[in-house]
C-alpha cells in the first residue's frame, strides 16, 4: 500500500505528463489535423455543388469518401503514434512497479525506514519515466508531421 505522500507525488508526476502530452496533442490537432479536416470538408461541399440536383446519390457518396480519405489516414497516423507512446509509457511504469515489488519482503514491509527507501526508489523511477516520456513527445510530433505530409501530398 503506497503512502499518501508517495501517492500525492505520483499524482503530481502524472499530472505533469498529462499536461505536457495535452500541449503536444493540442498543437498537432490545431496546426496539422484541422487544415486537413478543412480541406476534406471543403472537398465534400464541392462534391455536392458539382452533383447539383441531378447526380446519383452513389456518386456523391463516392466523392465524399475520396475527400475524407486523407483525413482518415491522418487521424490513423496520430492515433497509432499516440498509442505507441502510451504503450511505451505504460511499460516503463510497469517496470517501476515491478522494481518496487521485487524489493518488498516481509522484513521490508514491517520496517518504515525500509519502506521509505522502496517508495523513494519508485518515485525516482516514475520521475525518470515522466522525464523520458516528455522528451519523447517532440520526436513523436515530428513523426506525426512527417506522416501527415505524406498523406497530404
Amino acid at each position: 500500500m503506497a503512502s499518501p505522500d508517495l501517492q500525492a507525488k505520483a499524482n503530481q508526476l502524472n499530472a505533469r505528463m498529462e499536461g505536457e502530452a495535452k500541449v503536444a496533442l493540442d498543437s498537432i490537432e490545431k496546426n496539422l489535423l484541422r487544415p486537413i479536416a478543412r480541406t476534406a470538408y471543403a472537398c465534400v461541399v464541392k462534391c455536392y455543388d458539382d452533383a447539383g440536383k441531378v447526380a446519383p446519390t452513389e456518386q456523391i457518396e463516392q466523392c465524399s469518401r475520396q475527400c475524407q480519405h486523407p483525413y482518415q489516414l491522418a487521424n490513423n497516423i496520430v492515433q497509432q503514434e499516440v498509442g505507441q507512446f502510451q504503450n511505451r509509457l505504460s511499460r516503463a511504469m510497469m517496470r517501476c512497479n515491478d522494481e518496487a515489488s521485487s524489493m518488498i519482503t516481509p522484513a521490508v514491509q514491517n520496517d518504515a525506514r525500509k519502506m521509505k527507501k522502496v517508495e523513494d526508489t519508485v518515485l525516482r523511477c516514475i520521475s525518470q519515466t515522466v522525464d523520458d516520456g516528455i522528451k519523447q513527445l517532440k520526436p513523436m510530433k515530428q513523426r506525426i508531421e512527417a506522416g501527415l505530409k505524406e498523406v497530404t501530398k
